[in-house]
């Protein structure tokens, strides 16, 4: 190839780019319809979900719990198998600092 058809398919090549740089930024018309983000009302469903939110807290207000079962004998009778879960060291309290530079006692049990 010549030197002026080498110039030419660059400048087609530049004019197109430009042309189709033009169009995908600073193209007029409706856009918020071709918009990849979109904006959505927050309120729109907040109201069915108050309205069942509402509903459900008046169906446990409405709940009469009777007392007499915590003073029954078999409720009574009831034993609990949970296991003492027993204290250990909890760390260092900087876990980024290097090591070998705090004093032991610093180390803490945690508490449940």
């Amino acid at each position: 190839m010549n030197e002026t058809a080498k110039n030419i398919i660059i400048a087609v090549i530049i004019a197109v780019l430009v042309v189709g740089g033009y169009f995908i930024f600073f193209r007029k018309g409706n856009q918020a319809d071709e918009s990849v983000l979109s904006v959505e009302n927050p309120k729109s469903g907040a109201g069915v979900i108050d309205k069942d939110l509402v509903s459900l807290l008046l169906e446990l207000k409405s709940i009469d719990l009777n007392e007499s079962l915590f003073l029954s004998s078999v409720f009574q009778g009831l034993s609990d198998f949970g296991i003492e879960i027993e204290q250990k060291p909890v760390g260092r309290k900087n876990p980024f600092a290097p090591t070998g530079n705090e004093p032991k006692e610093e180390i803490k049990t945690q508490t449940p």
